[in-house]
């Protein structure tokens, strides 16, 4: 109940704020192309909005990937770690070994997880199954980590210094943005239409609008038609009385 309480308040007051908005946009021109176009190109907005959400994220990613990497220095970091296709040389001077394994994967989890809730709230606002969303975005994100993982290999053997693992990372941010981007819009967010078909009046039943339309017309030609019959009455009672 205080959960639909507080939905009611915040969807009265987004819509005093549309209502004020709209009203401002009115008596300035400026803003009200500005709100035109806005309304007018979706797709744009989106993006903005998916890049500063992608911003937040980034810097969150960042920050946790240098935290969790010198706080695990000395107790997983010093030794070289390979898994599969993750290879992280030990030490400062490498990619933190171990240590440097965790923080990518914590920091991607982290990053993805404020990119997914605020995307899907606040930019598409999808309706889609949610379900369906985070099991095709987990997968996608997966698909990202290991594509990007193999490309960093590729650049770090070509960046050799203390920068190509900070390299590494913006080039795989990037690649993960672009995307993203295209797989929330048209895959994991979608917007669903309604479909439900409107009532239609049968073809054979008459609108009540409609009937009462020829009742009355109906009523008023049966009164037309009285007053011809007698009129002739009424005309012949006169000539006698003449």
């Amino acid at each position: 109940m205080a959960n639909t309480t507080l939905k009611e308040k915040i969807a009265a007051n987004n819509a005093k704020i549309s209502a004020k908005w709209h009203a401002y946009a009115e008596k300035h021109p400026t803003a009200k192309k500005i709100a035109d176009f806005i309304s007018t190109h979706q797709t744009l907005m989106q993006a903005i909005k998916f890049t500063l959400i992608s911003l937040v994220a980034f810097v969150s990613e960042f920050a946790i990937m240098y935290i969790l990497q010198y706080s695990l220095l000395s107790t997983c970091g010093e030794a070289d770690f390979k898994w599969w296709i993750f290879e992280y040389a030990g030490g400062r001077k490498g990619a933190f070994g171990l240590a440097g394994f965790i923080a990518m994967l914590g920091s991607k989890t982290v990053a993805e997880i404020i990119s997914f809730t605020q995307n899907w709230k606040k930019n598409f606002k999808a309706n889609s199954n949610k379900v369906f969303g985070v099991t095709v975005y987990v997968l996608t994100v997966i698909a990202i980590i290991i594509f990007t993982q193999w490309l960093s290999g590729a650049l770090a053997s070509v960046i050799k210094s203390e920068a190509g693992l900070t390299v590494c990372k913006m080039v795989g941010s990037v690649i993960s943005f672009v995307v993203m981007f295209l797989m929330d819009k048209f895959v994991i967010m979608r917007v669903k239409k309604d479909k439900t078909p409107k009532e239609e009046t049968p073809a054979d039943e008459t609108p009540a609008t409609d009937a009462t339309e020829e009742i009355a017309d109906e009523t008023m030609a049966e009164e037309i038609e009285e007053d011809a019959q007698e009129a002739p009455a009424l005309d012949e009672a006169a000539a006698d009385e003449e």
